[in-house]
């Protein structure tokens, strides 16, 4: 099989598109780039800080921002913790990325639906006058992982922590490939209305 992109062989079938390595990075960082860009993620003197939890997510977060904003007269500054969704973070930072993904997003978002609750962490989300920055919001998990190995970034595999709502998406996404970010759009979606 052929890489889509540059005709060279395959490493990797993502959704519908047989791609080699070095595609995959560029695609992977394009998406990142988008986001950054269509919601203004960040400016010139920003105060950024990196949540470091030795997990992939934050690994890949650490590398992408050093690669994305490396000619941006920002303060990029990491902090090792341990991340929970919408407890506050003690920094003078105005910017925090935090190791988050798009299985974690769909989950929150589903268990906040099924358990009567509010969801108001839906995507970027601020605490104060702190904005929490979902960096790989529109990565699924699986193309984190080959992303660090590709780029063979340190992580510490943690154990499958996952509910049971995590195992169902992950079935769901084996016979319908667009699942989760179909989920991840009603999920923006629902947001802006309650807004």
């Amino acid at each position: 099989m052929k890489c889509v992109k540059c005709s060279k062989d395959a490493t990797m079938d993502s959704g519908a598109n047989p791609l080699c390595n070095n595609c995959f990075v560029q695609v992977i960082q394009k998406r990142i780039r988008k986001e950054i860009r269509t919601n203004k993620l960040f400016s010139k003197a920003d105060k950024i800080l990196i949540i470091e939890d030795d997990s992939v997510n934050s690994a890949v977060s650490k590398y992408l921002i050093d690669t994305i904003l490396d000619k941006l007269p920002c303060e990029i500054k990491t902090k090792k913790q341990k991340f929970e969704i919408g407890k506050s973070v003690n920094t003078k930072s105005d910017k925090i990325v935090v190791p988050w993904n798009m299985d974690m997003e769909c989950v929150y978002f589903l268990e906040n639906i099924f358990m009567n609750r509010t969801g108001k962490f839906i995507g970027n989300y601020s605490i104060g006058k702190k904005l929490n920055i979902k960096l790989l919001l529109n990565v699924c998990e699986k193309d984190i992982i080959k992303f660090a190995e590709i780029k063979e970034l340190k992580f510490k595999k943690n154990p499958d922590k996952k509910t049971q709502i995590g195992f169902f998406l992950d079935s769901l996404e084996t016979d319908h490939p667009e699942t989760k970010p179909s989920l991840l759009k009603s999920a923006q979606l629902l947001k802006k209305i309650k807004q």
